[in-house]
């Protein structure tokens, strides 16, 4: 289960945020909050959110951002190992935070273009689409449908 604690840097200033059902809670402050989508509604307020990497859209604006305490500890699996440095590799696809796998549109040895959309994650209500990096061939397909991930996680890679 993906950590429900974390602090969240903002252009530089740092927000302790909790996760917990139907509430976020802000250095301490709870807020009513639901995600249906890209669009998030908190206070009765919508607005539309697109995570990427390291930057946030908020309602149109791009904000640097960088996570902390969402990283958990990997436990035993039956996942395969990514190969080492695949992380750090231009073709892995990585998990941009904790999530469910919800779709795989590829398999191992289907060809893929730069671009093109691999797996779909779930992260906090909202579908993110994984894309390819490069083109080239999946060498390593290391979840499946309805596997949790880990933010960095090295889900596929691709040479």
């Amino acid at each position: 289960m993906a950590n429900n604690k974390f602090k969240l840097h903002i252009e530089g200033h740092p927000y302790e945020i909790e996760r917990r059902a139907d509430l976020v809670i802000v250095n301490g402050v709870e807020f009513p909050c639901s995600v249906k989508d890209k669009q998030v509604t908190v206070s009765g307020n919508v607005h539309t959110v697109k995570v990427q990497g390291n930057s946030a859209e908020y309602d149109g604006i791009a904000y640097p951002i960088k996570v902390e305490g969402l990283e958990e500890p990997k436990t035993a699996g039956t996942r395969k190992a990514a190969t080492s440095g695949a992380g750090d590799q231009a073709g892995a696809i990585t998990a941009i935070m904790p999530g469910l796998i919800i779709k795989i549109l590829k398999k191992e040895g289907d060809k893929v273009q730069a671009g093109e959309t691999v797996i779909v994650l779930e992260a906090m209500k909202m579908q993110n689409e994984l894309h390819a990096k490069v083109a080239g061939v999946i060498r390593q397909l290391n979840v499946k449908q309805g596997d949790n991930v880990e933010m960095r996680q090295v889900l596929a890679v691709v040479e």
